[in-house]
């Protein structure tokens, strides 16, 4: 990954998509919002399903924009091409993408057990299908929720992560 010569940088955000299961496609209305505010990356925390969704996303965007993790529910063509988990820093801020595990209930406690996630400040993750917001010692919990499944949650959503040096800012957008 290379970070753009920025002061801020906006991602989108967007999990457990399951291209075909839940929906044919990503919903194009997240499509729109994330080309109207130009986002700068977009972060997929798993459970594309098949290959067809990463490929919509490296088709609208470019490869270079897309930064994907696999999840429990993806085909072998994308645990090939895609980790577990990734780590990188932008605008000096420690991220750790994962999919996650398990209910909702407990999943920090879990993603700490799992990882060592102390050299991190931003742990983004999926899984649950439920949106999370939360700062816990020191730490961001941020999760997209599902665009698509109406599983284990009443609400569809994605995100988006706002980045300066000196702010963190998790806008949760509902469907």
């Amino acid at each position: 990954m290379i970070e753009p010569n920025k002061k801020n940088l906006l991602i989108g955000v967007i999990s457990d998509t399951h291209i075909p299961s839940r929906a044919a496609t990503i919903p194009q209305e997240i499509i729109d919002d994330f080309k109207e505010r130009n986002i700068d990356y977009v972060f997929h925390l798993g459970d594309f399903t098949t290959l067809d969704a990463y490929n919509q996303l490296l088709n609208i965007f470019g490869k270079e924009k897309i930064i994907g993790i696999s999840g429990n529910m993806d085909s072998r063509e994308i645990n090939k091409i895609l980790p577990e988990s990734r780590e990188f820093e932008l605008l000096g801020h420690k991220i750790f993408l994962t999919h996650g595990g398990g209910g909702p209930r407990g999943i920090i406690r879990r993603l700490n057990k799992a990882f060592d996630l102390s050299p991190y400040e931003i742990i983004i993750f999926g899984h649950i299908h439920q949106p999370m917001n939360k700062k816990e010692q020191g730490k961001y919990y941020f999760n997209p929720g599902t665009p698509t499944d109406k599983r284990f949650t009443d609400i569809n959503s994605y995100a988006f992560l706002k980045l300066s040096k000196d702010n963190i800012k998790f806008e949760i957008i509902r469907i």
